[in-house]
């Protein structure tokens, strides 16, 4: 059921992405839902979980783009075995860490995708790619991360107070 839910909310941030996402652009890149899920999935689930949610998710954006099919399953599955390691390290309670993971992940993120790219023959500008897309969206990400993570902390401890008094 979580798994589910968790490939309904991929699609729910694809959806957004598409449709009213490129209305809040900042510093002309909109934010990508999908790695700030994905950060914040593998920071309290761990490597393999967050590797199996990145291919996931990675596959159903190739689906939807219709194109390259493969390049961002491999890249985010990447990048959510590598922030899932990140889990037994890092202290779940402070609220900054997945802001920070989200911020490496998406540079790293990004930086594989310009590199496969580059090896399966596509000439993306690669520092251009980087100053002009990658950085600002990194610093987007990182804070719809800390938003998102402080809500689900909130909703997390919410739900504890509501099972210990029983109502």
């Amino acid at each position: 059921m979580q798994f589910l839910g968790l490939v309904l909310l991929g699609l729910a941030g694809l959806i957004l992405e598409a449709t009213l996402l490129p209305a809040f652009k900042m510093a002309g890149v909109k934010a990508d839902l999908l790695t700030v899920f994905l950060t914040i999935f593998a920071f309290l689930k761990g490597a393999p979980r967050g590797a199996a949610m990145g291919f996931i998710y990675g596959l159903l954006e190739d689906f939807y783009l219709a194109k390259f099919l493969g390049l961002n399953a491999l890249t985010r599955m990447a990048t959510g075995y590598l922030v899932g390691l990140s889990k037994d390290w890092l202290n779940h309670d402070n609220l900054l860490g997945p802001g920070i993971l989200t911020f490496l992940a998406t540079i790293g993120q990004g930086f594989l995708f310009l590199l496969v790219g580059h090896l399966a023959g596509f000439k993306y500008p690669w520092l251009a790619g980087m100053l002009t897309v990658v950085l600002p969206m990194a610093f987007y990400n990182g804070s719809l991360a800390l938003l998102g993570y402080s809500l689900y902390q909130g909703g997390a401890a919410w739900g504890t107070r509501k099972r210990k008094t029983g109502s």
